[in-house]
């Protein structure tokens, strides 16, 4: 024991680099305020109480230990820190770190996006692996997801209320052997608070300079602490209000931004009938336009009031580009902006109530009790738009087919007889999910040595309710679906522009309900304690056995599975269960002590072997090794070495077969592919190679997309990983430095694709063919009806190639009291060196002239914060800088053909941004006041050209590191009673 005492000073010296935010008070899982870290500090200077010291397990090790100390890399984040620099929830506080800053992360501002776990999921992914690949647990133990539709998986962080988490611990190396599958990139640990005697009470609000994006919350907590344990529990309610369109100029007109050889913008001018508004110059939406379907005439509302064609109000358009050397003026009268468009959300509405409580108690006889239960249930509301484009044919048509059997004299005003007429539609959904998370645990002293036993089992039940607001796919007049004429006329203006949308939707529209049910079954037991001594130290060991059951049942609408909803696929059933039996292990080896040039040499082998239902190849198993060699007090170097594994999730086996059809004009980017507005270089050049003429007007019929889930033929992810850091903690400074290296791969990564974006990646890559055209069928140019159609997509859930992960990260901690108060600095900066994602054996056939997708817009080489905290008798002031690298298109260059304009430049680069945040809290007797202004300077997201990244606005839409907000205001009120 004497040894563990000499090592407690280096110990805490070391904490307060890995462990950041108040490490001192962080020594033990129960350690809540300043006294217990007071009284841990103390502990030092009275030898005769050490050996009190209580036995912990840490995140990142099954072994209980009396020192907070991991040879695999953790950080340590606290919810006052959270709550200091203006995090509203616990999710914007995760997916801010820099260990999951560097990639994109699912939040509120997918609005209008389909994403797993449906509308409204917020969850973390560390290393830019995905959300599957990142383990997030409660307490040590493993919660359920929670969510919508049938791609539920990842753990939904909405779940959690932030007035109970005292601070989340994140391993970041690969720790499958220790935890099981999903944990391949790292493991998030939530930790909630204990020992809470008072109730209290808080209040907390941000409120943007500007309008839209405001969210507040109220919240409670108490908790009765008795001679053998405790019960806590706490309450809150959230509100995120939406931000709309409207509501930043960066947001609300998405621009060209274009330049010309002199940098002046060059971009197209709007002579559309709203040139000259306050709605001009701005593609937020092609609307307001008819397409003859076979000669790919477009009719425009006449600009000069002069009707030209069948269409009244209406002509074909015009679009000159510029002229030779550059001359004239391009311009376009296309509509492309509309006064709905603002109330378009970027991020969606959300409301969530919460429900907390936890018990832990010794029964005695060295038998302790802990029990927890959470209830959360969340709204999201997403009010977006999207196109109305159908297939309307007639009498006229000079094709077969197209005419309609409840109104033979029905006819398109188009010269070919098929129109295309398009249109705006809501796209409207209304999001309710119910999660219950309970568990339930009893650990002792076994009567030999100091062996202990724990077991416990979790149970998880996520109900969620999606309605949406679609088109009748057999009222719509879509002669593809529809045998019935269009019952309202789709070439009135009132249609065509928007203005009578609220009538379209009560023809045509339709609102329809899915339901998904997730439960999830876990039951863990284990003992550990210390198997032999050897000369450097005891010689430690933990071993268990666990069980999982869990299951989906996603239940689409009848419309949806009778595929009668016009441009969505239809969705069966996704429904089925999986089992894993489990059996691990874990031994820590003391191997050499106190001899020159060792401190201490410690080494860990961690092993777990596991056998799933729906794997058929039986028993597989991971393992992990690790070293700790402290060479001096001052320096010390881990590293570890590790296998993980992840088995397909139930919606990557189960996802009920789809069979969708899609528009030519949304799938297929060769259409029109030489009109001078297409600025995509690869797509000019691969579909020219394909052979598919330059003016192709994609007047086919839809192609047809085929989803499903892989059952039976998807092999479980495997990955290995590499981490190697170096710890400084000299006894000259109070402070602490500490540079990790990682380098995770995963192989045979699981991954569906969409139909747009496999079309995309055959003609829009640097590369072509590649192994995308192989997943789609296009019928030759030689077809007697369809030439050149899109035949069909196969988008089918498949183990690709590989990802790989690598770089560096830097944690620096300066702490030390002054005259004029405590002052400590902290400093985490993430480095990504590579990260490698190729669906194929090369980058080439992957369609990439790259796979290295580091740099790229949403993900940043360099990510990182400091942090400067003072304290000051009774105030705490707190400056917070978080810093996002530069990122460009490295697949594009600077210098393009605009419109006809040769040598146009466009902006490819996204530049780097520095936020900073600044609060003060003022704390006296029982409460607390607290104050702040998040992004002071009120830096705006950069901007890109069009064509360069998915935007909103002239924003990188999945560029989840700026601040679409902007400034705000922040403040909390803390009342302990």
């Amino acid at each position: 024991m004497k040894s563990v005492n000499r090592k407690l000073p280096l110990f805490l010296a070391v904490m307060g680099c890995l462990y950041g935010h108040q490490a001192l008070a962080q020594q033990a899982t129960t350690a809540q305020d300043d006294t217990q870290a007071k009284s841990q500090s103390d502990a030092k200077k009275e030898e005769a109480k050490k050996s009190e010291l209580q036995s912990i397990t840490v995140t990142g090790s099954l072994i209980k230990r009396k020192e907070f100390d991991s040879i695999s890399p953790v950080t340590v984040l606290t919810a006052d820190t959270a709550v200091a620099v203006g995090s509203v929830d616990t999710a914007q506080f995760l997916q801010k770190s820099s260990v999951a800053s560097g990639s994109t992360q699912i939040n509120h501002q997918f609005s209008g996006f389909v994403v797993d776990g449906g509308t409204g999921v917020q969850t973390v992914s560390l290393r830019g692996l995905g959300a599957n690949r990142t383990l997030v647990l409660l307490n040590g133990k493993r919660p359920g997801p929670g969510g919508t539709r049938g791609a539920v998986g990842a753990f939904d962080l909405n779940v959690i209320p932030q007035i109970i988490l005292q601070r989340v611990e994140i391993l970041k190396d690969g720790s499958s052997s220790i935890y099981g599958s999903d944990a391949v990139a790292g493991v998030v640990n939530l930790i909630t608070r204990k020992n809470i005697s008072k109730p209290e009470f808080s209040v907390s609000l941000s409120n943007p300079v500007e309008s839209g994006g405001r969210s507040y919350s109220v919240s409670a907590v108490t908790g009765w602490n008795f001679a053998r344990g405790n019960i806590a529990i706490a309450g809150s309610y959230n509100v995120f209000e939406p931000l709309k369109r409207g509501d930043r100029d960066y947001l609300k007109c998405s621009e060209d931004l274009f330049y010309g050889n002199a940098g002046q913008r060059i971009d197209r001018q709007d002579h559309s009938i709203i040139g000259g508004t306050k709605l001009a110059g701005c593609n937020n939406m092609y609307f307001n336009t008819v397409i003859d379907a076979v000669y790919g005439t477009r009719y425009i509302p006449s600009p000069d009031g002069v009707t030209i064609g069948g269409i009244p109000g209406y002509r074909p358009r015009h679009n000159p580009t510029y002229g030779p050397n550059n001359s004239g003026q391009a311009y376009y009268e296309d509509v492309l902006n509309g006064d709905f468009l603002m109330n378009d959300d970027i991020i969606n509405r959300q409301e969530r109530g919460s429900l907390y409580g936890s018990a832990d108690f010794s029964l005695g006889g060295s038998v302790n009790l802990t029990a927890e239960v959470l209830y959360t249930q969340r709204k999201t509301e997403a009010r977006n738009f999207r196109q109305f484009f159908p297939y309307v044919g007639g009498a006229t048509a000079i094709f077969p087919g197209y005419s309609y059997a409840n109104d033979p004299t029905y006819t398109a005003p188009v010269a070919s007889g098929i129109a295309e007429p398009i249109m705006p539609f809501p796209s409207n959904q209304n999001i309710k999910v119910d999660y219950l998370y309970g568990t339930f645990g009893l650990d002792g002293q076994l009567p030999f040595g100091d062996w202990t036993w724990s077991t416990y089992a979790t149970y998880t039940h996520s109900k969620g309710t999606y309605d949406v607001l679609s088109i009748r796919a057999s009222t719509s007049g879509d002669v593809t679906y529809s045998d019935d004429a269009p019952v309202v006329n789709y070439f009135d203006p009132g249609f065509l522009s928007g203005a009578r949308m609220n009538e379209l939707v009560n023809a045509i529209g339709v609102w329809h309900k899915g339901t998904t049910v997730y439960n999830q079954l876990d039951v863990n037991g284990s003992i550990t304690g210390t198997l032999f001594k050897m000369p450097a130290g005891d010689v430690s060991g933990a071993f268990g056995v666990e069980y999982r059951r869990y299951s989906i049942d996603d239940q689409p609408s009848e419309l949806s599975k009778n595929g009668d909803l016009w441009g969505q696929s239809s969705a069966q059933v996704t429904k089925g269960n999986d089992k894993v039996k489990e059996v691990f292990g874990e031994v820590e080896v003391p191997l050499l002590k106190g001899i020159p040039a060792i401190e201490s040499l410690t080494a860990n082998a961690s092993a777990r072997a596991f056998k799933y239902d729906s794997v058929k190849s039986g028993w597989n198993n991971v393992w992990k090794l690790g070293l700790s060699w402290q060479i001096t007090p001052a320096i010390r170097l881990r590293a570890t070495k590790g296998t993980s594994y992840r088995a397909p999730g139930l919606y990557e086996l189960y996802l009920g077969n789809q069979t969708g059809f899609v528009g030519q004009t949304g799938i297929d980017p060769c259409i029109n592919w030489s009109d001078p507005q297409n600025t995509n270089d690869h797509i000019r050049a691969n579909c020219a190679a394909a052979g598919i003429p330059g003016n192709y007007n994609g007047a086919a019929s839809s192609a047809t997309v085929y989803t499903s889930g892989g059952a039976g033929q998807l092999k479980p992810e495997t990955s290995k990983a590499f981490n190697a850091g170096i710890v400084f903690t000299p006894s000259f400074a109070p402070i602490s430095v500490a540079l990790d290296y990682y380098d995770m791969q995963v192989n045979g990564e699981i991954a569906s694709l969409s139909a747009a974006d496999i079309v995309y990646g055959c003609y829009g890559a640097a590369v072509y063919p590649n192994r995308f055209c192989n997943m789609l069928t296009r019928l030759p140019g030689t077809d007697p009806t369809q030439p050149f159609k899109i035949d069909s997509v196969r988008a089918q859930y498949v183990n690709i190639n590989k990802q790989r992960a690598r770089g560096y990260d830097l944690l620096i901690r300066y702490d030390n009291k002054f005259s004029f108060g405590k002052l400590e600095v902290e400093t985490n900066i993430t480095r990504a060196v590579e990260d490698v994602s190729q669906l194929f054996d090369s980058a080439e056939e992957s369609g990439f002239s790259t796979s290295n997708a580091t740099g790229y817009i949403s993900e940043p080489k360099w990510v990182g914060n400091v942090r400067i905290g003072l304290k000051r008798n009774d105030f705490t002031y707190t400056w917070y800088m978080d810093y996002v690298g530069r990122t460009k298109n490295r697949d594009l260059n600077v210098l393009t053909t605009y419109s006809g304009y040769t040598g146009a430049m466009r902006d490819i680069v996204a530049n780097a941004r520095l936020y900073h945040t600044a609060s003060v809290q003022y704390s006296h007797g029982k409460w607390s006041l607290l104050l702040g202004v998040n992004n002071i300077f009120n830096s705006k997201p950069p901007y890109v050209s069009s064509g360069v990244a998915t935007r909103y606005g002239n924003v990188p839409a999945f560029a989840t590191q700026y601040d679409l907000i902007g400034r705000s205001i922040f403040g909390r009120f803390n009342y302990k009673f």
